[in-house]
């Protein structure tokens, strides 16, 4: 059996090093794109084109490789998003051999001259990400996506205006290395990316206009004081508060789902996403005139695991990941809704806190969970915090506030 050898074009024929050119002129069996086996029209060796369907293409290269030498061209780096990698997880790495090349990225950020090491890669092509947040990128100095015909340039342009995304320079690459084809174009403007027409393929790189320090500026701590967060006169849960009710959501793996719902400030949320760096928090918050300080808050904090979900709880709830844990830091009239949706959607062995300063809601609150079985437990906190005085120091009391928890039973 002959290894398979897999090599990547680059950006076009010419950046094909000696090694590979031999490989591929020793070739039997020729396997690639219409657009790749092109470039060697008059081959002597027989072709295999690759296109939707590749399970009757990996059977045949398993077949031609028992006698026959299988050379499969692949666009850029073959690892980078290409069939290399699915040619190694069918055939197996000790049958197969990559000869790397320029990646698409790689060419791009060349073209304009900008460094990539620090950049973040997202690719829309697939459905892997159907849930993506764009709201996560604010965080982000520098973005390059690999697009499709259907999340092209505009697709992107319009999301970042949705989740209230500013201060990128929005570049479009397209036809990168297939000269004179190839052209760049700059936007200030993501309404100017929406009216725009662009030729396939192409890439999408942003630029922060006034790039964030890479790096918290400043310690994180569990109850941080309130005022490290930007956030309307009030709506914020207090620092002592926020302590005890993220103690009370028992944060026990780093990779929990968390839906903060009515987020407001972000606070909880953000805390919560500091103690779980690899899940995933959702900032769920109806009132668009509070989304600025949740955006602020996550840019501050440097919290990209946290996704800022703008619309009213229960709506489309169908499309969130199901969470692990929840906190209910508003609910208002609608608490019963709000919960009954809130605890239909936790997982099993789930839990759910609800803070409330009012008697009413503190009773429905505790009453729904004891209905579904959830074992409540309550708490009821006071903080007083020190006030200077002329002449010493006073104590000057908060709203005190019922922190009830529940675990969802399993069925």
């Amino acid at each position: 059996m002959k290894p398979v050898y897999v090599i990547g074009i680059g950006q076009g024929k010419e950046d094909l090093t000696f090694r590979q050119l031999d490989i591929i002129e020793h070739a039997e069996v020729l396997v690639g794109g219409k657009r790749l086996l092109q470039m060697f029209a008059g081959h002597k060796a027989q072709t295999l084109v690759i296109d939707r369907q590749i399970d009757p293409v990996i059977t045949r290269i398993k077949e031609e490789m028992v006698f026959r030498q299988v050379v499969v061209l692949a666009s850029g780096d073959p690892l980078f998003y290409g069939i290399g990698t699915t040619l190694l997880s069918r055939i197996g790495k000790k049958h197969v051999q990559i000869l790397s090349n320029i990646s698409c990225v790689a060419a791009a950020f060349s073209a304009i001259k900008e460094p990539w090491h620090d950049a973040r890669l997202i690719s829309l092509h697939g459905n892997s990400m159907e849930n993506f947040s764009f709201a996560r990128l604010c965080c982000e100095n520098k973005v390059a996506f690999l697009t499709s015909p259907k999340k092209d340039p505009g697709f992107i342009a319009r999301n970042l205006i949705k989740e209230n995304v500013a201060d990128f320079r929005f570049c479009v690459l397209e036809n990168i290395g297939y000269t004179p084809e190839q052209k760049i174009t700059w936007y200030d403007s993501y309404t100017d990316v929406m009216a725009a027409e662009f030729s396939h393929p192409n890439m999408v790189i942003l630029l922060r206009e006034r790039p964030m320090p890479t790096d918290v500026s400043h310690e994180t701590f569990p109850g941080m004081d309130d005022d490290m967060f930007q956030h309307a006169k009030g709506l914020i849960t207090k620092s002592e508060i926020r302590s005890i009710s993220l103690s009370r959501l028992k944060l026990v793996k780093n990779d929990h789902v968390f839906w903060d719902i009515g987020s407001g400030s972000g606070s909880v949320g953000i805390e919560a996403a500091l103690a779980i760096p690899c899940g995933k928090v959702l900032a769920i918050e109806k009132n668009r005139h509070r989304t600025a300080d949740i955006i602020h808050n996550i840019q501050k904090f440097r919290c990209s695991n946290v996704q800022l979900v703008s619309q009213d709880f229960p709506d489309e709830t169908h499309t969130l990941p199901r969470p692990d844990r929840i906190f209910v830091g508003g609910g208002g009239k609608n608490l019963d809704i709000v919960l009954d949706a809130a605890c239909d959607c936790l997982v099993e062995n789930g839990i759910i806190v609800i803070n409330t300063v009012l008697i009413q809601n503190m009773e429905r609150a505790f009453t729904f969970l004891e209905n579904k079985q959830f074992a409540p437990a309550m708490v009821q906190v006071q903080v007083s915090r020190s006030q200077a005085m002329p002449f010493g120091t006073r104590l000057e009391p908060l709203n005190p506030v019922w922190i009830i928890s529940g675990t969802k039973p399993i069925s």
